[in-house]
């Protein structure tokens, strides 16, 4: 009888999903079954056993030290007076953000920042580590004088993205809510390609220059609209740790890089490692890419506010960053009202959708999203090329970010556009704080500096190319 009731319980949930989902999609239902009862009995069988052994920890507060060329500051007092922001100060606090200070300060002259620093420093005896690689050499300089020089003369704040840009993202925006709305009243499966597509333009465009302050000159704004890819795109705040404090300065650093470790341990960024039947890895690819977005907006921020170790692979959510607890402590607020917002959304489809069209609406939409966003933000970098000794201590901090990264139609108005500038990942890992869309105006210079000093930029021959790359490397 149990049993009976059971079967036809699980026929009419499917029954169900078969009713509301679109045929192209039919082939991820039991990978998505698999990866939403796993989400919904990880509170049983991964918080509980954690909690058991006492390993889950709620983020508390870390000593206020930021450490920046060997010296250790103070700078929770500056952090409301920052240009930049509060939460650029207040997201590095606990680590050494000597590679966030020198990338996101191009156009300011190094010996001024630091004698303005001076009245920060703690004086207590305690020696704090010399930075890990070179930051200032000649062709790192070289490349903020080229950047300053493009943009001489011109109004402050040039380097940020172009009204006719902002205009052309806040027309995205209006789109993007005409298509959920049409999603919410009508279940009009036409919606679901557009609007991951619009995802994506939105994420690439508003939410990656925002959250490097490269969007507009007030930081509050660019925080504020770093949010305009909600809720199809990914947890800013837990994008923030992952992407601005440790991919940008550690860029594909296993020890360090969290891009690395996202699909551990089924995808392994490590050669020899996991390698399987390439139809099969086909098949792991189309799958596993496809819930990258649900990931970074559900399973991250879940991981870091919990703190719980994932019994897949013994580790914590992005424990491969030093100053992890820091990081958490810092933002996990910011990071808890975005999951709310998130819950709220999906809370609202469930009402004017109902819960069964609503979840098979939101899935399909993240699919689309996040092939796009896994295309645009992981293969520049995921290529065996791209991968170098993280211990050559020639290697300076501008060489490793041109080395780590390889990019294709540069000098292409369409994929520059389409992609946020996310195809000149070389220029933009080295000048993070410039707009992406000036980066193919700014890329013959680029390619002129680096070849005056003798650093390799690589460029994919074609697009195929370029996508054969990462999945041969990712095998």
């Amino acid at each position: 009888m149990v049993l009976s009731a059971l079967c036809a319980s699980l026929s009419s949930v499917f029954s169900g999903i078969v009713a509301n989902l679109h045929p192209v999609f039919y082939p991820f239902i039991p990978y998505w079954t698999i990866i939403l009862v796993a989400l919904c009995i990880s509170p049983l069988t991964v918080l509980l056993p954690n909690l058991l052994k006492k390993e889950l920890s709620w983020p508390v507060d870390v000593p206020d030290v930021w450490t920046i060329h060997g010296k250790r500051y103070n700078l929770k007092a500056w952090a409301s007076e920052h240009p930049g922001g509060s939460v650029a100060i207040r997201s590095a606090k606990g680590s050494d953000c000597t590679g966030l200070f020198e990338s996101c300060h191009t156009f300011i002259d190094r010996s001024v920042l630091l004698k303005m620093l001076n009245r920060f420093e703690l004086i207590d005896g305690v020696e704090a580590s010399p930075p890990a690689m070179v930051y200032s050499n000649p062709f790192y300089e070289d490349l903020k004088q080229m950047a300053r020089d493009h943009f001489k003369g011109q109004p402050k704040g040039a380097h940020k993205m172009t009204v006719f840009h902002l205009s052309l993202c806040f027309s995205m925006v209006a789109v993007y809510w005409y298509l959920i709305y049409q999603m919410l009243m009508t279940n009009a499966y036409w919606v679901i390609l557009p609007t991951g597509c619009v995802s994506w333009y939105l994420t690439g465009n508003m939410m990656h220059d925002g959250s490097h302050n490269a969007l507009v000159s007030s930081p509050r704004w660019n925080w504020v609209m770093s949010h305009a890819a909600f809720p199809f795109g990914v947890n800013v705040t837990a994008w923030r740790i992952q992407h601005v404090m440790t991919h940008h300065i550690y860029t594909n650093e296993h020890d360090h890089d969290v891009d690395l470790h996202h699909f551990d341990p089924v995808i392994s960024m490590k050669a020899g490692v996991n390698s399987i039947n390439i139809v099969l890895h086909y098949l792991r690819l189309i799958y596993i890419m496809s819930t990258s977005i649900a990931h970074l907006v559900l399973v991250v921020p879940y991981g870091l506010l919990f703190g719980q170790t994932d019994p897949a692979h013994g580790h914590k959510m992005y424990d491969q960053c030093h100053s992890i607890l820091a990081h958490r402590a810092e933002l996990r607020w910011e990071m808890v009202g975005e999951v709310i917002a998130q819950i709220g959304f999906w809370a609202t489809c469930a009402y004017f959708q109902g819960a069964m069209a609503a979840l098979c609406f939101n899935m399909s939409i993240f699919t689309v999203s996040s092939y796009c966003f896994a295309f645009f933000t992981q293969v520049s970098h995921l290529q065996e090329e791209c991968f170098f000794d993280p211990n050559d201590e020639k290697l300076s901090f501008a060489e490793r970010q041109v080395k780590s990264s390889k990019d294709f139609s540069a000098d292409s108005a369409f994929w520059g556009h389409i992609s946020g500038g996310l195809n000149t990942q070389a220029i933009h890992h080295c000048l993070p704080s410039i707009s992406a869309m000036h980066l193919r105006e700014m890329y013959p210079k680029f390619r002129q500096v680096c070849k005056a000093h003798g650093v390799e930029v690589k460029e994919a021959d074609s697009l195929r190319a370029f996508v054969m790359g990462f999945i041969s490397f990712a095998n």
